[in-house]
């Protein structure tokens, strides 16, 4: 029997694409040892109730948790992987293990784009359980009649000022975008979604900002239009970066082919935010949707299978999985991805519902938003996955 040291299959990462891969593993009859390596204090959880259960505290971190792995026979070890040694095929851990591996799967998703040199009183990220208990700390779990200022208006944000809204605090949206997620939800959606933003929160959209020293007990944002916003919470959700700076020098991810293996590290596979996907123009493509990493860690577990010499060659991954959006009592959800330079078409209803479909150069369907439409996006879904 191998040790804990020698893993056939090393995942570094226990979040949705790890956690998906070491489960596929086993559904395909993988009788080798697993290992996942998880840098978190909590046990494994769904990041995706961080703001929709955590933070409103409809959920405690247990209540997320994903399901235990160890009555699969997977191995769940605390730690935190600081490089690969590929000529060893081996991990190194903070705590000074070196395990090895026959397939290595790095799956550590993203962290937050940092907007601060230092941390300062009243301005928090969101991005982690224990963010958004930190923050409900912070206004002693009811945000009634409170001043937010929330940074960014993308997925995160939208529902992040939608729940404080709803909840009774006075909140300030910032933006740099004129209309936010307009690359992912095409622009009629998005322009849909920024007016009722402006019904319920005040939206300052199209600025930057400057986080200045607190005032008292607020905390003070400036805009570049020289307006000063003060608030007792700052809540900063202003995008990602792949979590791979100890494992790769490319700042986009780990750059992968259409199975989801390394082109630069051999043995190696990056599924989920932590995957870098090139592109036919060449581009690079990071998702970090939640439904989309669960997608990518269970492909790259057939790659790995395959390539290990016990399954089949799963064929390119493509990008079929969704996320959902519930904001101000709207619900937006989308499926697929944009092709690069997508052709781009929105059908509206009399009932004030949208579709918004992305197609590529050669008229193929790559993905779908729909406002108030889950019925018809939850279709397309089912189209792209049989790839018509």
């Amino acid at each position: 029997m191998k040790s804990m040291l020698e893993p056939d299959v090393l995942i570094v990462g226990a979040g949705a694409a790890g956690h998906s891969a070491a489960v596929m593993l086993r559904d395909l009859g993988f009788a080798g040892s697993v290992h996942v390596v998880h840098g978190e204090p909590h046990p494994p959880y769904n990041r995706t109730l961080v703001d929709k259960g955590i933070l409103p505290g409809l959920l405690t971190v247990g209540q997320a948790a994903l399901k235990d792995l160890s009555p699969l026979g997977v191995e769940l070890e605390q730690g935190r992987a600081t490089a690969v040694d590929a000529d060893r095929c081996a991990v190194r851990l903070q705590d000074g293990r070196t395990p090895t591996y026959r397939a290595l799967l790095l799956a550590m998703g993203s962290t937050p784009r940092p907007l601060l040199d230092r941390e300062r009183t009243g301005v928090f990220q969101l991005h982690s359980a224990d963010d958004a208990m930190r923050i409900r700390d912070h206004v002693g779990g009811d945000p009634t009649g409170r001043t937010v200022t929330v940074l960014g208006a993308g997925l995160v944000g939208s529902e992040v000022a939608s729940y404080f809204a709803t909840a009774g605090a006075d909140v300030h949206l910032v933006a740099r975008s004129d209309v936010p997620l307009a690359r992912v939800l095409g622009r009629p959606i998005a322009t849909r979604l920024s007016d009722l933003h402006a019904e319920h929160v005040t939206a300052h959209f199209g600025r930057a900002v400057i986080v200045l020293p607190p005032s008292g007990s607020r905390t003070r944002v400036r805009l570049d239009d020289g307006s000063e916003l003060r608030s007792e919470l700052v809540i900063v959700a202003q995008g990602t970066a792949p979590d791979t700076s100890w494992a790769s020098s490319d700042a986009e991810g780990i750059r992968v082919d259409d199975r989801l293996r390394s082109i630069t590290i051999p043995r190696v596979y990056a599924a989920g935010a932590a995957s870098a996907h090139t592109m036919p123009d060449g581009t690079l493509r990071r998702i970090d949707h939640w439904d989309d990493a669960v997608a990518q860690g269970a492909h790259a577990a057939r790659t790995i299978m395959h390539d290990l010499g016990e399954g089949e060659d799963p064929g390119p991954y493509r990008p079929v999985s969704g996320f959902s959006l519930q904001v101000h009592g709207l619900s937006i959800m989308g499926v697929g991805a944009a092709a690069p330079d997508p052709v781009i078409d929105t059908a509206s209803s009399p009932d004030g519902s949208l579709i918004t479909t992305f197609r590529d150069r050669e008229g193929n369907l790559t993905g779908a938003v729909g406002l108030s439409t889950a019925p018809e996006i939850l279709a397309i879904k089912t189209q792209l996955a049989g790839g018509r």
